[in-house]
């Protein structure tokens, strides 16, 4: 499939059909949100949804309408969001890279309307000092702590296969971050996958044996903001309004003056400072790291992801990214908010 001319084709006929019907659309109640939650359980998020949520941008935008927002924060990150799909009690979300590739392929009736930022995740390999761990190679056999079905999952496995291993050759444990950094702390696995929080090597308790900002090859791809098909088309304009709010976002995060109040919002749920900044340092610059587009190089960075997937058993269902992306909304909306010339493609 030619992607370019994928997006290219967009249907006119989509945006008519959503300005036609946006006076006459019924309206839901209640919009509710998923979100990853954070170490410490506090109900707010980081970055550019985290100055969504703090300004009301959300409240502001449908006040007027009598909808409310109702946001959850789940510690299980986007596997909690898969299953609040599956249980029907979110309409919106945003998750990692593999997650809604996971999600799809089992058969979540959602769909990806916008990236969540083109920077994706650096990845950390922390490893206890009394594990002889001094390589990756020596990763074998050992007892590894991380979240599977999440971006550090996938990004893992593609370490282990640069090496010549594979999740087969190691005892892999999951986890979620705070329970991985406990369990190593306490000698109950030996290694574990970590995003930007390294406290454990400040305390001298772990070594960092893999940073991917040396490697940025290995680096998780762009996340995504999600909608489910049935809110998406019984509210076609609730849906693009939500994401015109949330677009808002990521273009107050690519400001390079809005940088500081990113890492201090993350220190805020839970994260250490200068490793929230080191995360940034060397990254993509602002503009790139939050730029939400679904490009082509997205949509085949996607492909690749499920491709990857299938191969090795992640997921048993193998389909195309056309299947997992609805691509009705970004276009019109980064259009009328001017975004379009602001990141150009």
């Amino acid at each position: 499939m030619d992607m370019k001319k994928w997006i290219k084709a967009l249907p006119i006929v989509a945006l008519l059909f959503m300005t036609v019907v946006a006076q006459a659309e019924e309206k839901p109640k209640v919009i509710r949100i998923g979100g990853g939650g954070n170490s410490l359980k506090i109900p707010a998020a980081s970055g550019a949804s985290g100055w969504v949520n703090d300004q009301g941008l959300l409240e502001k935008e449908f006040a007027k309408d009598g909808i409310k927002i109702e946001r959850t924060y789940y510690t299980a990150m986007g596997p909690g969001q898969n299953e609040a799909i599956a249980s029907g009690l979110i309409d919106f979300g945003s998750a990692g890279d593999l997650v809604t590739v996971v999600g799809r392929a089992g058969g979540l009736p959602y769909k990806i309307i916008s990236t969540s930022g083109a920077g994706g995740s650096n990845i950390y390999i922390q490893v206890n000092p009394a594990s002889g761990i001094k390589s990756l190679k020596d990763l074998k056999g050992k007892r590894i702590g991380y979240q599977k079905g999440t971006y550090l999952h996938l990004a893992f496995n593609r370490v282990l296969e640069a090496v010549g291993l594979t999740e087969k050759d190691i005892r892999g444990v999951n986890l979620v971050n705070a329970d991985a950094q406990a369990a190593l702390a306490t000698n109950s696995v030996d290694a574990i996958v970590s995003s930007s929080d390294r406290p454990l090597v400040d305390q001298g308790v772990a070594t960092l044996l893999f940073d991917t900002r040396k490697y940025p090859q290995f680096k998780s791809g762009p996340g995504s903001i999600f909608v489910t098909e049935a809110f998406a088309n019984k509210y076609p304009e609730i849906t693009k309004r939500v994401l015109k709010t949330l677009l808002k976002g990521y273009y107050w995060a690519s400001k390079p003056e809005n940088q500081e109040a990113i890492i201090q919002s993350s220190v805020k749920l839970g994260g250490t400072y200068k490793h929230i900044k080191a995360d940034l340092i060397g990254a993509l610059p602002p503009k790139e790291r939050y730029d939400p587009t679904v490009t082509p190089k997205v949509l085949k960075d996607y492909q690749e992801i499920i491709d990857f997937a299938f191969k090795r058993g992640i997921i048993r269902r193998h389909y195309n990214v056309s299947e997992l992306f609805d691509l009705r909304f970004q276009a019109p909306v980064l259009k009328e908010l001017g975004y379009d010339k602001y990141w150009v493609h």
